[in-house]
């Protein structure tokens, strides 16, 4: 009786667990799609997506194009938000830079 509540307790939060994963998993989509609007909408007024494969880049890491999200932010006056700089260095990095994070 005692193994057969124990399963049961386990497989409940096996579940939960991966309900949850399954939602951070879907707002990682999100980010990246919020992202993609957002540098269609403001990035491209100063360049187009080329500028991200040159092969003298100065982005490096992730946390580089972080920082230059930032600065273009500042740049464009876009006045982004944090979580719309994140989207746009996701959607960034998921298209073009394929950094891992750390």
């Amino acid at each position: 009786m005692k193994l057969a509540k124990f399963l049961g307790t386990m497989t409940v939060l096996s579940l939960g667990l991966l309900s949850i994963a399954a939602v951070q998993a879907s707002d990682n989509a999100a980010s990246v799609e919020d992202g993609k609007k957002l540098y269609a909408a403001h990035c491209t007024t100063c360049h187009d997506t080329k500028i991200h494969t040159r092969p003298n880049r100065i982005i490096h890491t992730y946390g580089d194009l972080v920082n230059r999200v930032k600065f273009c932010d500042v740049q464009s006056k876009a006045g982004f938000s944090d979580a719309q700089i994140h989207d746009v260095a996701e959607y960034l990095n998921a298209n073009f830079y394929k950094f891992v994070k750390d």
